[in-house]
C-alpha cells in the first residue's frame, strides 16, 4: 500500500506504544479528509501480525507476512458498509465477534478493522461494546471516522483516539508535485491543496479525476455571470449534487472576494489562480454585502448537506436571483410555502 511522509511521526508513536506493551487494544482515527488513515492502520495491522517485527517495520519474510502478502490471513477482519444500504448490520458484527473467539487461527493476533463507525447501526454498536469492555487476547480493533459528533460517547470511551491531521503545506506541495511530476504548476498545485483543506490525497484526486478542469469551467461560468449579469447561467452547475462540490468551490471564491475586499493578504487566499475573477466580485458589492450574501449561500449549503430530498434548483434559482438584486432574505420561506 502506498506510504505517505505526513504519517511517519504518528505511527512511530503508535508503534512506541505497542512495543512498551502499552498500547490500547482499540484505535479510532479521525481525519476530515483523507489523509492516508488507510495506509497507516494497514502499516500498524502488518507490524501486528508480523511474527518477527523491526522497530517499525513488519519483516516481509515470515509465513503471516507472507499470508498478509496475499490478502489472506485468517485472522484480519475488515468490515465495510453494505453496498446497498451503507450500514453495518448486527449480523456482520456477531459473526465477526464469534469468528475470533471460536475460529482462531492458531492462536496468532486477531485484527478488526471497520471503515466507518459511521455506518454501524445501533445494535451492532449494542454489540461491539460487550466485546470492547472484554476483549480476546491479542485481539485489536481500528475503526476510522469522519465526524466524532455521529458516534455514541460510549462507544468514544472505549477507545484511544488519534486525529489524523494534513501536512504542513510545504510538504504537501512537495508531495504533490512529486506525484504529478511535472504536469501542474505551483499555483495551481497550492491552489488545489488550500481548497482540500490542506489533504494532498485529496488534492491529488483533484487532477486526476478531472475535477480540476470542472473547477475551471465553472470560474469561467462565474466570470462570465458576473460580466454579462446572466447569473441564473450559473444554475445548472451548482445544482451538480456530489457532495455539493460546485457550491463549495462557489463559496470560497466569496470567502476570498470578502477577504480581497478587507484587504487581506495574498497569501491567506485560496483560489490563488482566479484573482480576476475575485477582484471582479470584490469590486460587484460592499463589504457588508459580501459578508451577509456569504451568509445566506453558506446556510443553504448546509441545508442541502443535512436533506436530500428538496427542489435544489428552486433554492439556487432564489438565491441567485437575490445575489444580483442583492437582497439578503433567506430562501428557506420558498421551499416552506
Amino acid at each position: 500500500m502506498k506510504w505517505y511522509p505526513w504519517l511517519n511521526i504518528i505511527h512511530s508513536k503508535i508503534l512506541n506504544s505497542y512495543r512498551k506493551n502499552r498500547g490500547h487494544h482499540a484505535l479510532l482515527l479521525n481525519a476530515k479528509w483523507d489523509n492516508g488513515e488507510d495506509a497507516l492502520i494497514y502499516a500498524i495491522v502488518r507490524w501486528l501480525s508480523c511474527s518477527h517485527p523491526r522497530e517499525t517495520r513488519h519483516c516481509n519474510i515470515c509465513y503471516n507476512c507472507k499470508l498478509m502478502n496475499i490478502g489472506h490471513y485468517p485472522d484480519y477482519y475488515p468490515i465495510n458498509p453494505d453496498n446497498n444500504t451503507q450500514t453495518i448490520g448486527v449480523d456482520i458484527i456477531r459473526a465477526c465477534i464469534n469468528a475470533i473467539h471460536h475460529h482462531s487461527y492458531r492462536s496468532q493476533v486477531k485484527i478488526i478493522f471497520i471503515k466507518y463507525v459511521e455506518h454501524l447501526t445501533d445494535q451492532s454498536i449494542n454489540v461491539l461494546l460487550k466485546t470492547l469492555d472484554e476483549p480476546p487476547i491479542n485481539t485489536y480493533f481500528f475503526f476510522q471516522t469522519r465526524d466524532y459528533m455521529k458516534i455514541p460517547l460510549t462507544f468514544l470511551s472505549r477507545c484511544m483516539k488519534w486525529s489524523i491531521t494534513p501536512p504542513k503545506e510545504s510538504l504537501g506541495l512537495q508531495w504533490l508535485k512529486q506525484q504529478q511530476e511535472g504536469r501542474v504548476d505551483d499555483k495551481s498545485a497550492q491552489c488545489a491543496l488550500r481548497l482540500c483543506n490542506g489533504a494532498p490525497i485529496e488534492a491529488e484526486a483533484m487532477f486526476k479525476l478531472g475535477m480540476w478542469k470542472q473547477r475551471l469551467e465553472l470560474c469561467k461560468s462565474i466570470y462570465c455571470t458576473i460580466i454579462n449579469k446572466d447569473f441564473l447561467k450559473l444554475v445548472p452547475f451548482l445544482n451538480t449534487c456530489r457532495k455539493n462540490t460546485y457550491l463549495y468551490w462557489f463559496i470560497t471564491i466569496l470567502v476570498d472576494a470578502l477577504k480581497w475586499k478587507q484587504g487581506i493578504n495574498k497569501r491567506f487566499i485560496i483560489n490563488l489562480d482566479q484573482i480576476e475573477l475575485i477582484t471582479i466580485i470584490a469590486d460587484y458589492r460592499n463589504v457588508s454585502s459580501l459578508s451577509l450574501q456569504l451568509q445566506q449561500w453558506l446556510s443553504l449549503l448546509c441545508y442541502f448537506q443535512k436533506f436530500t430530498s428538496v427542489d435544489r434548483e428552486l433554492l439556487l434559482t432564489y438565491r441567485l436571483l437575490n445575489w444580483k438584486q442583492d437582497i439578503v432574505e433567506s430562501c428557506f420561506h420558498v421551499w416552506s410555502i
